[in-house]
């Protein structure tokens, strides 16, 4: 278990858009600053009338996963949508998009880029509207590569989160001797073992132990094909600061 604490982030922006930028394998002392298919994982906070102007991307997978407020996409392939903490975007970059958003409400989300497993893909961009906001005391997948997952990524990683309850305890929903877990506390206190982690920390896990709930706590779990195949060349998930 190697555990990374929220303050270690590398922090960026000012009163309307600001985020918290995890590079986990720069935390691990590597040259690679991503984690297998993980590029990295900004944790932003966007308020009116912030707005993030037309900007291109490239050979990314990029999951908006918002837990509060609202915000307006639009982007190069024509698509404009008001999205929110039920109704989430993967934008598959690919070959090129560009894209905008700004805020409607104040907002609180991760925006997780993801290493596809090749370059130059067709370019693409998903939406999906789930049932409730939270899965409370149960794993549900958000995204990933198999055939079941909401929204598809390209690489073999599996992306769930849970909104555990207090006092409630949970395993991981894979236990693959192929798997390596990293898990993201994006609010609330947690144990795993002898360790508590908080809002913004993050756990990278071989062995399957028992989170518990300290107070309600929001987690998001990727999981990671130890021999999935991907590229680090992305815009904003390659090896850079």
């Amino acid at each position: 278990m190697k555990v990374i604490r929220a303050s270690e982030k590398h922090t960026h922006g000012n009163q309307t858009f600001r985020v918290n930028i995890l590079y986990p394998g720069a935390n691990l002392g590597k040259t690679d600053t991503g984690f297998f298919t993980i590029g990295r994982i900004d944790h932003a906070l966007f308020k009116p009338p912030g707005i993030v102007p037309m900007h291109p991307h490239r050979d990314d997978e990029i999951l908006s996963y918002i837990r509060s407020g609202k915000m307006i996409h639009k982007d190069s392939t024509g698509h404009q949508e008001h999205l929110n903490n039920s109704y989430m975007m993967l934008m598959n970059a690919g070959s090129g998009i560009s894209h905008e958003e700004s805020a409607e409400e104040n907002m609180e989300m991760l925006q997780i880029f993801m290493r596809p497993s090749e370059n130059e893909l067709p370019p693409k961009v998903q939406f999906y509207q789930f049932e409730n906001i939270y899965s409370e005391n149960e794993w549900r997948l958000v995204a990933g590569y198999q055939e079941k997952a909401p929204l598809k990524l390209r690489v073999e990683t599996n992306i769930f989160d849970i909104k555990l309850l207090q006092d409630k305890s949970i395993k991981l929903p894979n236990t693959a001797e192929n798997l390596v877990n990293f898990l993201y506390c994006f609010n609330g206190d947690c144990r795993l073992g002898k360790e508590v982690i908080t809002k913004g920390d993050s756990v990278i896990l071989e062995e399957n132990v028992s989170l518990e709930a300290i107070t309600d706590v929001d987690l998001v779990l990727f999981q990671i094909k130890k021999d999935a195949q991907y590229t680090d060349t992305g815009m904003f998930s390659g090896n850079k600061f």
